[in-house]
């Protein structure tokens, strides 16, 4: 007998919704443990169904290929910046909205996950482009049309909120920021660009 998430029995018959996001959310969290450990080329969708205590058949039904796998997760962490239901709280007036959206992005982008899943699309994009090419589309390029909304420069706001923090974050020199360290560098920001309120 299979077992549910929960430790109890699984139920028989097609899962509900709610299942079938819990488990994919099983399948990604178990994915992002084994590509930071072992990065892109390590993880073998035979390893991940092993660790997320599934087939390769359910990966493939609720995520799909590895690539698949490795987008989807970078995509849930963005999520994490710019909600499904777009980018800022429309009942936030613009500069509030943009400084909250700005605290959100330095703080994910700069997270230890975040890093993680960065420092290994840079040791394997050369092997597999289409890994650099889903991570860019749905992680970097994500953000700066977020921005695109709020900004007429968005690329350079964006550049400018990673910056050297995040170099130093890649280069494993420095601690993620705290909530106020990412606010200083936000307003620090957006006044060098005159966008502070």
């Amino acid at each position: 007998m299979t077992r549910a998430a929960d430790g109890g029995p699984r139920k028989r018959g097609r899962p509900t919704e709610s299942e079938r996001e819990q488990r994919r959310e099983e399948i990604l969290d178990a994915a992002v443990r084994l590509f930071l450990q072992y990065g892109y080329g390590g993880v073998s969708l035979d390893r991940l169904a092993t660790e997320a205590k599934v087939t390769k058949r359910t990966i493939y039904g609720y995520v799909g290929d590895k690539t698949e796998v490795f987008i989807a997760a970078v995509a849930r962490l963005n999520r994490e910046v710019l909600p499904e239901t777009g980018p800022v709280d429309q009942q936030t007036p613009g500069a509030d909205a943009l400084e909250a959206l700005a605290v959100r992005l330095v703080i994910t982008l700069h997270s230890d996950v975040a890093i993680g899943l960065h420092r290994m699309v840079i040791a394997e994009a050369h092997q597999f482009p289409d890994l650099a090419t889903g991570f860019y589309a749905a992680g970097p390029q994500r953000y700066i049309d977020g921005l695109s909304d709020l900004v007429p420069c968005p690329e350079e706001l964006f550049a400018l909120l990673l910056g050297e923090p995040h170099r130093r974050r890649l280069l494993g020199l420095d601690a993620p920021p705290s909530r106020a360290q990412a606010e200083a560098h936000v307003n620090g920001v957006l006044e060098l660009l005159d966008l502070a309120r």
